[in-house]
This record gives C-alpha cells, structure tokens and sequence, in this order.
C-alpha cells in the first residue's frame, strides 16, 4: 500500500474546532511512523511544527546508529576491501573488481515500486567507477531486470560488472530466498553476477551498502573522481555514463 505523504495527510487528518478553525489530530503513533521514515529531513518544516519530539527522537537514534555503523565499515578504507557472498552463499572479495566499471543494484522478484541512483566516483588511481543502481523511480520487476540484463549483454565484452542484490525491504517484494530468487533470475536470462539476500537501508544493512552511502553519497566529490546522483532512471539510462567511464577508464 503507497505510503500517504505528512501534507497529504494532514488534510485527512485536519478537524474543526468549536470556531470552525482546522485543527491538526495529533498522533504520537503517526508522528513516531514518519519520524522512522525520514520525514524530518524529507519535510523539516511540518514535522518540526507537529512533531517536534518525534523528531528529536530520531535524531538521537540516528546519530547512535551513525556511530554504530562507522564502529562496523570505519577501518574499510577502499571499495576493494569490501566482500560479499553471492546467491550461492559463496565470498565475493571486491579487489578482484580493481579498475573495471561496476553496476551495484537491489533487486526483488515481484513488480512494484523502486529506487534507482547511479554513483560515478574515482578515489584512488586503480580505484576507476562504480555505479550504484540503488533504488527512487517507480518501475517494475520486468523492466528492472530486463534492463540489466540488456546492459550486462551490452558491455560484458569491456572491464563490465553487475552485482545484483536481492532486497526485501521495498514493499517486501523479495519475500523469496536465494534458490527460488536464483531460479527466477535464470528464467529472466540473468548472466550478471547474482548476491545473497540483503538489506540496504538501516542498522543492519550489509557493509557493502553502509560503504557506499558513506563514500558515494549524492553530493560527495573525490580529489580524483566524481559522484553523479540520478533520480528516476532504467538501467539503459546509465549507457551513456558507462560509455564515459570506460572511455576515461581507457585514459587512465
């Protein structure tokens, strides 16, 4: 069920007083809910009006669960030092991925809403790009992994990887585990390389996706490379940012 955004909501929700006046309902539950959500960053100005406590909440656990994450990933100092198993239950260490372009993308086996965000960056002279197909455009399975699987036909031939990573977090459209999802990816035509079953947001997120967020956020600039966040996008749409990584990864 799509989520009602606050404002949306706080029409629903708005109940004349005794002067006709609108008065917003307020739900320590629902407050807490958006809080949870990210609604106090996404909508500062109404929540901090109608939620004040619920955000300051969040913020503390936030801040707990900043400290707790660097606590895991803070002695990863590069993309290479990362691992991780793939459906197979089998350690994938990312070094082999040295100066080779990478798509990293969350995956599910039933149509319904995603988010997508590529990551160009360049950190280190060996350390060429990563794109990050991490998931804000509304799409759907067929198209998602059709895409992939064009993109991957497209470039496997060049330093070309795809890590596809199967996520329920997103409308819990992944309730499968990894040999129903590894079956299904088959009958899609997947050649890329398929992970094991993950979380990408909160506490207990794999480290692959805390690294990223943490090095490749959408506004961070490296002293040798570039980040680029793009909202709304299939995975064809990275082809002309995979053709200007390789074409600068040629140079280098």
């Amino acid at each position: 069920m799509r989520r009602i955004p606050p404002l949306l909501l706080f029409l629903l929700v708005a109940i004349p007083d005794k002067h006709g006046n609108a008065v917003v309902a307020k739900d320590e539950a629902e407050c807490e809910g958006w809080a949870t959500s990210g609604e106090c960053n996404l909508n500062p100005t109404y929540m901090l009006q109608h939620c004040p406590e619920a955000c300051e909440i969040q913020a503390e656990l936030d801040r707990a669960m900043a400290d707790d994450i660097e606590k895991k990933i803070g002695h990863i100092n590069s993309f290479f030092e990362l691992e991780a198993r793939n459906i197979d239950k089998e350690l994938v260490k990312f070094d082999q991925f040295r100066g080779k372009v990478t798509v990293i993308t969350n995956v599910a086996s039933y149509c319904g809403e995603f988010v997508s965000y590529f990551t160009q960056r360049s950190f280190y002279a060996n350390d060429k790009y990563t794109l990050d197909l991490n998931t804000t455009t509304i799409g759907y399975t067929e198209s998602h992994y059709n895409g992939l699987v064009k993109l991957y036909e497209q470039f496997k031939a060049e330093d070309f990887n795809i890590l596809a990573f199967p996520c329920n977090q997103f409308g819990k459209q992944e309730p499968e585990e990894c040999p129903a999802i590894k079956r299904f990816a088959k009958k899609k035509g997947v050649d890329f390389t398929m992970m094991d079953k993950v979380d990408v947001n909160g506490f207990e997120a794999h480290p692959v996706y805390h690294y990223l967020k943490k090095v490749a956020g959408p506004y961070v600039v490296s002293p040798s490379g570039s980040v680029q966040s793009l909202s709304g996008v299939e995975p064809l749409d990275l082809v002309p940012y995979i053709l200007e990584a390789i074409s600068e990864q040629d140079e280098l």
